[in-house]
């Protein structure tokens, strides 16, 4: 079994980096239409992600209304964490890096403390 939260990087890496050009990255602090749609196809990537990997490990919990809850507020949080960061951080590194530690940090939440199996 591989686990779980090899898929949710996956996604994560696929929602905040793959599937992120330069124009939204620059965009979001500006735009908070180009922020919404960032993070919702970010959500995505990780809903999708996130039911691969239960399935591959024989797991029937996306298929609830608390994994709905789940990604809701993983879309709130990502988005509220973009914005501050964007609006009022310039691109720095430490910035990069401050982000990008809370995003995994909140992956390991929903592995942790979600789908403990």
């Amino acid at each position: 079994m591989l686990d779980l939260l090899w898929f949710l990087l996956l996604g994560h890496f696929l929602g905040d980096f793959a599937f992120q050009s330069d124009q939204t990255a620059d965009t979001k602090a500006s735009s908070k239409l180009t922020l919404t749609g960032h993070v919702l196809l970010y959500t995505l990537c990780i809903a999708l992600f996130l039911l691969i990997g239960l399935i591959f490990n024989g797991s029937s919990a996306f298929f609830s209304a608390y994994t709905v809850l789940i990604l809701i507020v993983l879309f709130v949080t990502h988005w509220i964490q973009d914005y501050i960061k964007a609006s009022k951080f310039n691109r720095s590194r430490q910035s990069f890096y401050f982000d990008q530690a809370l995003h995994v940090l909140m992956l390991f939440v929903i592995r942790i403390y979600v789908y403990n199996g």
